[in-house]
């Protein structure tokens, strides 16, 4: 687990471990707590960085809401804190680009499709013109 405090522009308070980020608006007299937000990395649906350079950078994350609606947060910076939010940006990016589940098993079915085609040109049930055919269909190659 991470954490790390932006300063400015506005207090901020950023902690994330492998599955979630939490983004804390740290306040003496703070009114409403609804502004803080537990973001599991599940609901991700795209994050963005712009590195902050003589302006404020801007760190953007999409998720989905508990009630399924699309919630967008822009986090801004100063270039002190480049190397931070960089880094979480480079952790949401890659849960955000690993392969789900469904593609994982994907890639198991067309394997053992191919490997059913080739056991029954091996057994003579096709001929090795049909089975180059099927596989490069299986495998988009047409």
């Amino acid at each position: 687990m991470q954490t790390y405090l932006i300063k400015k522009p506005q207090k901020l308070e950023l902690t994330y471990d492998e599955n979630i980020l939490t983004i804390h608006y740290p306040g003496l007299f703070k009114k409403k707590q609804n502004q803080d937000r537990d973001i599991p990395f599940s609901k991700l649906k795209s994050v963005r960085f712009f590195e902050a350079t003589y302006r404020h950078g801007h760190l953007q994350i999409l998720y989905q809401k508990p009630n399924h609606a699309l919630e967008k947060i822009v986090i801004s910076f100063e270039p002190d804190d480049n190397l931070a939010v960089r880094k979480l940006y480079t952790a949401l990016a890659d849960y955000l680009e690993k392969p789900t589940v469904e593609e994982d098993l994907s890639y198991v079915k067309t394997g053992d499709l191919i490997m059913a085609y080739l056991k029954m040109r091996d057994d003579g049930l096709m001929t090795n013109e049909e089975f180059e055919e099927k596989k490069k269909r299986i495998l988009g190659m047409e």
